[in-house]
Order: structure tokens, then C-alpha cells, then sequence
């Protein structure tokens, strides 16, 4: 409205050309602004890294929808009063893929950040470990993957994926997928298959270890294949969730990359940017007019 108040008032004594140009100038910045603003849909929201990741969209205006289980829990951590669709909250169950339609309805990105979480009576022994009946890592990890990306694909507005998936995804054996004899790692990669061949614009972040310190206080280190091995392999989850922020909000910066993430000590990471051009492998770079000609 201000634009178009902006127009009115500039239009007067101004020639019909000129009129024209600046009523074209307006919706051309209408058009750009509507373009400029994503509608996310956050999945696992009220979990520990999706609601970080919630909390730094909504600060930064983003129009973005939470996809939780529970309402009483959204009200409790959302700080939402009604705690449904009006205010951008989408009951629903990743298991259930007839109850995500609604949250992607309209939406112009996706971030996953479900997991199945296991129960131990102690994490260093994975065979006191259960997952609940129906929440295994094949149930969420991997049709609940499906059923997001599937439900995304059909009914939103189409644009980028970013998945929280896990470093670790290269041993069959390893610890994590010891868990409850879950596989965890196992359906996490198949869920990363899928969407890689879901022809839908995608990043894929691959933590290590998570943590609930501070964002912005390590340095960030980018690798592949668990070919990093930072001692103690932590990252705090307010760093995941800032890196996914920022591929959701400049796409074309991290479209296609799929990288593991820990951190060190080390000069705090302050540019999210640089992880994507680290991410990358020498071939993925740009080439440069001038290499052309070598």
C-alpha cells in the first residue's frame, strides 16, 4: 500500500510515459518483494534444533509454519496462543502422510528436522536402548522422510529441501546404528536418496554430534563422507540451525550440496556463506572467464 501511495502522490504533473514507468517500477518491487518472501515449513519444530531454527526465521520475518505433534507442546515452546493454523501451526505426524497436506499447501521451501530419538538407560551401551513402537528410525527417518518430501512435492509451491540428516552415515557398524538395533544411519541415507532423486531443489547438512552451547562461538568445518574427525566430534545445534536458515533463505548459494558439519575451537564462523563454497568440490566451483583460456 505505502508503494502505491508513493505513485499517487509523485504522479501528478508527470508526463504519461512517465506515469507508466513508475506505476511498472512499483509492481516490478511487488512482484520482487512477494518473490523475496519464502513461506517455510518447519518440520520437528518443537523438537530442540527445529525450534532454534523456527525462533531465527520468525526473527528475521520469515512467514514460516511449524509442523508439530502435539498443540499443548507448540503452546508450552512456540509461544503461540491459539496454536493452529491462524498462526502458523500445523498439527501432523510424519507418519501419517494424510496430515501433511495442509502445512505444505502453498509453501516455497521445506526444512526437515525430524529424527527418531532412541530412550537409553545408558547411551554407552546401545543395547538398553528402545525407540517407541512405531517411531523406529525406518518409521520416521525413512517413509517419515518420504511422506514430507512426497507431500511437499505435491501440493507447494515447489522450491528448496534442507535436511538435518547425520554425519556417521558411512558405518554400517558404526555406534549409531548399534542403537536399539535401529540403523539409524541406514535410513537416514536412504531418506537422503530420496530426496536427491526427488528432482526438487535440495541441501543436505550432516552434523556431527549435537550440543545445546551457543551459535556463533566455534569455527564451523565442512567435510564429506565422515572424513573429519575434530576431537570432541560436537557441533551446538544453534549453528546447524543457522546454516540451515540461511540455505533456506539464499537457495541458490546452497542448492545441490550435501556436506558433513562439526566444529572446533577456532575463530567463531561469522559468514554462514563461506560453509557453502567449502562444501563444495573443486569441479562444483565456477569456472573463471580466465581459466577458460589456459
Amino acid at each position: 500500500r505505502s508503494l502505491f501511495t508513493f505513485a499517487s502522490r509523485n504522479l501528478k504533473g508527470t508526463s504519461a510515459k512517465g506515469a507508466m514507468a513508475l506505476r511498472v517500477l512499483v509492481s516490478l518491487s511487488l512482484i520482487s518483494m512477494v518473490v523475496a518472501s519464502p513461506t517455510v515449513v518447519v518440520t520437528g519444530a518443537t523438537g530442540r534444533t527445529g525450534l532454534l531454527l523456527y525462533n531465527m526465521l520468525k526473527a528475521k520475518g520469515v512467514d514460516v509454519r511449524a509442523l508439530v505433534r502435539n498443540a499443548t507442546k507448540a503452546r508450552d515452546l512456540l509461544n503461540c496462543s491459539s496454536c493452529n493454523q491462524s498462526e502458523g501451526i500445523y498439527v501432523g505426524d510424519v507418519t501419517k502422510p494424510e496430515t501433511l497436506t495442509a502445512a505444505m499447501t502453498g509453501a516455497t521451501a521445506l526444512a526437515i528436522v525430524t529424527s527418531a530419538s532412541p530412550h537409553c538407560k545408558d547411551f554407552k551401551d546401545p543395547s538398553s536402548c528402545t525407540y517407541p513402537k512405531g517411531a523406529y528410525p525406518i518409521d520416521v527417518d525413512f517413509h517419515g522422510g518420504k511422506a514430507q518430501i512426497e507431500a511437499f512435492a505435491k501440493v507447494s509451491k515447489g522450491g528448496p529441501v534442507v535436511l538435518c540428516s547425520s554425519m556417521g552415515t558411512t558405518s554400517p557398524d558404526g555406534f549409531l546404528e548399534k542403537l536399539a538395533n535401529g540403523h539409524i544411519g541406514f535410513f537416514k541415507l536412504n531418506e537422503e536418496s530420496f530426496l536427491m532423486s526427488s528432482g526438487l531443489p535440495f541441501t543436505i547438512i550432516k552434523p556431527c554430534g549435537l550440543s545445546d552451547d551457543k551459535a556463533s562461538q566455534r569455527e564451523l568445518l565442512v567435510g564429506h563422507d565422515d572424513e573429519m574427525h575434530p576431537n570432541p566430534p560436537m557441533i551446538p545445534r544453534a549453528d546447524v540451525a543457522r546454516v540451515m536458515a540461511e540455505a533456506l533463505l539464499q537457495p541458490k548459494l546452497a542448492e545441490g550440496l550435501r556436506f558433513d558439519l562439526c566444529s572446533q575451537v577456532g575463530t567463531p564462523t561469522k559468514d554462514v556463506r563461506a560453509i557453502f563454497d567449502a562444501a563444495r568440490f573443486p569441479w562444483q566451483h565456477p569456472v573463471q572467464p580466465a581459466e577458460l583460456l589456459m
